[in-house]
């Protein structure tokens, strides 16, 4: 098992926390753990206004969902995404790419259909025909040296890490300030979870107790949270006097600590005269 764990980054709390198997990706937990968000929000009048995270929840399912719900997010795209294909452009309106190597035959790689690889990702491929690289001086180059077509495949979601890559790179300082942020604010947590509160080894069985040791080792945080946030009473005493009692005593403190500091500096000159 693992656990997934939502912080808030204004004050370090735990806003979400659920266990999940290990054999799944961050990616496919991401609904679970946003919609645990969402809801201990809603409860307190709160809205989620941006949400940030690792490459590791990056997938076209994740980004489509966050999409969906209108989600502001940050997420670094996995590590396989190109946002372009060098010598080649994407005709959007009739889904087809475009050669255009300068010394290429131009040739145009049609739409041939979706597939799922042994991965468990579906992709549209694109292929251009025989006729139109086997005699292209780029072939052995651009598509081997047995092969006669070039074959390009992109993701059914390319739209959703289209979309995330341009939010990342228009305005690239504040999403390097928003990766920061993430990690200085998950981390740490993550670091104190593991070393003092025992979420380094579920010793339980099944995914319901493995949940519950999340559950209590972030309540058991979020109590030393809440702790620190308690306000205690001063013990001291305050009396309270009228405007013009007020007068008079500052004319009095003064006058007093005037005197105060010439005594003082009396003795310590007939000290030293002493000496």
């Amino acid at each position: 098992y693992f656990g997934q764990i939502a912080v808030d980054d204004a004050h370090h709390v735990i806003t979400g926390a659920c266990s999940d198997f290990a054999d799944k990706r961050d990616s496919q937990c991401l609904e679970k753990i946003v919609e645990l968000i969402e809801e201990n929000l809603n409860e307190n009048d709160i809205e989620l206004e941006e949400l940030l995270a690792d490459g590791g929840y990056s997938s076209g399912e994740a980004l489509a969902y966050l999409h969906k719900k209108n989600i502001d997010a940050y997420i670094p795209n996995f590590g396989q995404y190109k946002p372009e294909r060098e010598g080649f452009t994407f005709n959007k309106e009739e889904n087809y790419y475009q050669c255009t190597k300068p010394e290429g035959n131009q040739a145009k790689l049609l739409f041939k259909g979706e597939k799922t690889d042994s991965k468990g990702y579906t992709k549209r491929t694109y292929r251009s025909s025989e006729s139109d690289c086997k005699n292209c001086p780029l072939r052995e180059q651009c598509c081997g040296k047995s092969t006669k077509f070039k074959k390009l495949d992109d993701s059914i979601h390319k739209e959703h890490y289209d979309r995330m890559h341009q939010k990342l790179t228009q305005n690239a300082k504040y999403a390097k300030k928003m990766s920061r942020i993430r990690s200085k604010t998950v981390e740490p947590v993550i670091g104190t979870l593991v070393n003092f509160t025992n979420m380094k080894r579920v010793n339980t069985r099944g995914i319901k107790n493995a949940n519950k040791h999340v559950l209590m080792a972030s309540l058991t945080y979020n109590l030393k949270k809440y702790l620190r946030f308690t306000i205690k009473k001063p013990s001291v005493l305050a009396q309270v006097i009228s405007l013009k009692q007020g007068k008079y005593f500052a004319f009095i403190k003064t006058v007093f600590l005037d005197n105060n500091n010439s005594i003082l500096s009396f003795l310590k000159i007939r000290i030293l005269y002493m000496n």
